[in-house]
């Protein structure tokens, strides 16, 4: 993620309650929209799966940001990216006290490439450190990640 020269950047979500346990979500910089207002909810028995739950969002967050950082590096190394998708998990376990917490996240990247080249091994040892989301949630959820590469040989 690029500062654009400035010492923070406060990305805001105003959550705004639906009904049950569903929550409509805007996004938001410096009052600049983020895109189309979203809904989540508690997933079953709780709530009633009419959006993503929170741990879903919280994997989709880590997803993205290591699939960004990898397509950023991918860029800058001057491979050729046909496509990229990724699975993202979060797996949820009672702790001591019985309560359900984020045990670990699971990512699969898949990215396809023209290749092969010695600067995926590069990409690979450099990206995960450039993802903002990943680099800070480590601090308390382990985050396991996997690059299963489809390499298409450019001949």
């Amino acid at each position: 993620m690029d500062m654009n020269g400035r010492s923070e950047r406060r990305f805001a979500v105003k959550i705004t309650h639906q009904e049950k346990y569903q929550f409509l979500s805007e996004a938001s910089e410096a009052e600049e929209k983020h895109g189309a207002p979203y809904l989540s909810d508690e997933p079953k028995p709780v709530g009633d799966n009419a959006g993503p739950s929170t741990p879903a969002l919280l994997a989709s967050a880590i997803g993205h940001c290591l699939s960004a950082s990898l397509l950023e590096c991918l860029k800058h190394a001057h491979v050729d990216v046909l496509s990229c998708c990724a699975d993202a998990v979060a797996v949820v376990r009672p702790n001591a006290e019985g309560k359900p917490r984020i045990d670990h996240v699971e990512v699969t990247i898949r990215p396809r490439v023209k290749g092969p080249s010695n600067r995926l091994t590069r990409c690979e040892d450099l990206y995960k450190n450039s993802c903002t989301v990943t680099s800070s949630v480590e601090r308390g959820i382990a985050v396991a990640v996997k690059i299963d590469w489809d390499v298409v040989d450019h001949t």
